[in-house]
C-alpha cells in the first residue's frame, strides 16, 4: 500500500510539472494541485487519541478546478496492542462566494480503514457529508460542521479562530484556536451539542520557494465534558480521551 502511494504521489507530482511547465504565459491558472507529507506525535481526531500515544504519518495530495475540489489524506501508523494502522480518507467538495466577505464549502467524503484497524479498533468504512463556512473578517472565524450518517450517524461541530503574524518574507507566526461541541459523534449518553475539546495550536511555515514549503506546529487540546464523561464512564477510554500535546512536522509542495 506505501509503494502504491508512493508511485502515485509521484506520478501526480510528474504530470502535474509537466502542466504547470505548459501554463507559466498563463495570467491566471483555474486549476491547482498540492501534496504533503507530515509526521504527528500522535493521531488526534476530534479530541481523541486513536493510536494510544503512537505516531502517526499521513500523506496527502488535493486538486482543484475553480470552486471543486478533490482531495486524499492517508494516515499510517502502529496500533498500540500490535498491528498495522492504514486509513484512506476521500473528499470531494465546492466552495461558493456569498458576497465579498463570506464563503461557503459544502462536501462529503468517505473513510477507508484496513483489516487491523477494523479488527483491533472495530474502526469500520463509513460516510459524512459537511459545510463549511468562513468570514474574511479579522481572525478569520470559521464554523464547520460534520455528519456521519453511516456507522457512527453522529456529528461534530468546530468554532475556529486564527491569526498569522510575518517572520519576514517567508516564514510566519501561526495562532489558532478551535471550540468543538459533539452531536452524539463521541458520546452517545451525553445530549447533542455537548462542550467535547479546545484545541490551541501555534504552527510556523516557512516558504522555501514557489513550489516548497515546511512547518513545525506544537497544538494542545484539552478534553470536555463529552471527553471527560466517557473517560469517567470507561476508565479503559482514558488514553484517548483526556488532555493531548501534539507535534507535527512537515512539507508540502504546490503547482
Amino acid at each position: 500500500m506505501k509503494k502504491a502511494l508512493i508511485a502515485t504521489l509521484t506520478c501526480l507530482a510528474i504530470l502535474a510539472s509537466a502542466r504547470a511547465g505548459r501554463a507559466e504565459d498563463e495570467a491566471e491558472k483555474s486549476w491547482s494541485l498540492g501534496a504533503s507529507v507530515d509526521r504527528a506525535s500522535i493521531y488526534l481526531f476530534r479530541g481523541s487519541d486513536l493510536l494510544g500515544n503512537e505516531p502517526v504519518i499521513f500523506p496527502s495530495v488535493r486538486y482543484g478546478y475553480g470552486g471543486l475540489s478533490l482531495s486524499y489524506y492517508g494516515y499510517f501508523g502502529d496500533i498500540k496492542n500490535g498491528g498495522n494502522y492504514a486509513e484512506a480518507d476521500f473528499l470531494v467538495d465546492y466552495t461558493f462566494s456569498l458576497g465579498d466577505k463570506v464563503s461557503v464549502t459544502l462536501g462529503g467524503l468517505t473513510y477507508q480503514f484496513n483489516h487491523d484497524a477494523e479488527r483491533d479498533l472495530a474502526f469500520l468504512d463509513t460516510y459524512e457529508y459537511y459545510a463549511i463556512v468562513g468570514f474574511d473578517v479579522p481572525l478569520s472565524p470559521t464554523l464547520s460542521f460534520y455528519r456521519d450518517f453511516d456507522k457512527v450517524n453522529g456529528g461534530y461541530l468546530t468554532l475556529a479562530l486564527s491569526h498569522s503574524f510575518p517572520l519576514g518574507s517567508k516564514a510566519s507566526l501561526d495562532l489558532s484556536g478551535a471550540y468543538s461541541l459533539d452531536f452524539h459523534y463521541n458520546n452517545k449518553a451525553k445530549g447533542n451539542g455537548t462542550p467535547n475539546d479546545l484545541l490551541f495550536g501555534v504552527n510556523v511555515p516557512w516558504q522555501i520557494n514557489d513550489r516548497f514549503s515546511v512547518h513545525a506546529q506544537l497544538q494542545r487540546s484539552i478534553a470536555l465534558e463529552s471527553l471527560d464523561a466517557r473517560r469517567e464512564a470507561d476508565p479503559s477510554l482514558t488514553e484517548s480521551s483526556e488532555d493531548e500535546t501534539i507535534f507535527t512536522v512537515g512539507g508540502a509542495v504546490s503547482f
